[in-house]
């Protein structure tokens, strides 16, 4: 009787054993729906692979341009990289510190149309809120400050969402996001005028046309010189984010807590609590 009772017992063991392992998939973390996301982003913007030193392009990927100023990149031979954190589609400006120390790292700011590659496309889910992470790359070498040398920058470009967002987001939607920021490069199109012009030439082998009258000679006019684009505005009141947009990274930065000075070659900016309150 014992050993019915044994059995009976090891039967219903191995039973519930075996209905808990059967329903392990069912607790098990799903898998991230945003990796659609991020393949559907990484067919239509080709990622660039480089050599470790970054000076060499392995693999040819989509040319892009900024669209908006204020992305803090820094040379790509450097272990840190900025991480832009972009909010409504506005890039946020970082704090004061982290900006001393970027400039410290010779800091280069992108600006509107600078071309960049997309070396990088993740994402993750926080308790905050999803995040889409690009890594970017300066298409050209720039000077590095305080050396003669020319470095090409990277940077992160990291836009925020609200939680659960990138789960089953409309494609056309996280694009918009991203092309407010930086879009494909659409090239040059005064390519076409040059095309058009040598198609206007005759061929080589036509036949000379049979002799004409001279065309009586017309005084050459030289075209009104374009005028000069205006230079930049500041006003009382404008942000440092403003600032920044509008003249640059300045050549020296002051912090001495509600008040904040931005030196130039040719002018002083004061921000009180991080508004312009005076210009010299």
């Amino acid at each position: 009787m014992y050993a019915s009772i044994r059995s009976h017992r090891s039967m219903i063991s191995a039973s519930a054993i075996l209905a808990a392992v059967s329903v392990l998939p069912a607790l098990a973390a799903p898998k991230s729906s945003s990796s659609g996301v991020i393949d559907a982003l990484q067919k239509k913007y080709t990622i660039t692979e480089t050599t470790p030193d970054f000076e060499q392009i392995t693999r040819d990927g989509t040319t892009m341009a900024m669209k908006t100023a204020g992305v803090y990149s820094i040379p790509a031979n450097l272990v840190i990289k900025p991480d832009n954190q972009v909010v409504d589609g506005k890039v946020k400006t970082p704090g004061m510190m982290v900006r001393m120390m970027w400039t410290k790292s010779g800091a280069h700011v992108l600006q509107n149309g600078d071309k960049v590659y997309v070396t990088k496309i993740d994402s993750k889910s926080e308790s905050g809120g999803d995040t889409l992470r690009f890594g970017l790359l300066t298409v050209d070498a720039l000077d590095v400050s305080g050396s003669e040398s020319k470095k090409k920058y990277d940077a992160y470009v990291s836009f925020k969402f609200k939680k659960g967002y990138l789960d089953e987001p409309p494609p056309e939607e996280v694009e918009q996001a991203v092309e407010a920021v930086l879009a494909p490069d659409t090239g040059d199109d005064a390519k076409g005028g040059d095309k058009a012009d040598a198609g206007a030439q005759a061929p080589a082998h036509a036949s000379a046309p049979k002799a004409a009258a001279p065309a009586p000679a017309v005084a050459a006019v030289a075209p009104a010189p374009a005028p000069a684009a205006p230079p930049p505005t500041i006003s009382i009141g404008e942000s440092s984010t403003e600032v920044l947009q509008a003249m640059g990274m300045p050549l020296q930065m002051i912090d001495l807590g509600k008040k904040k000075m931005y030196v130039y070659k040719a002018m002083k900016i004061t921000f009180i609590n991080d508004k312009v309150a005076d210009m010299q």
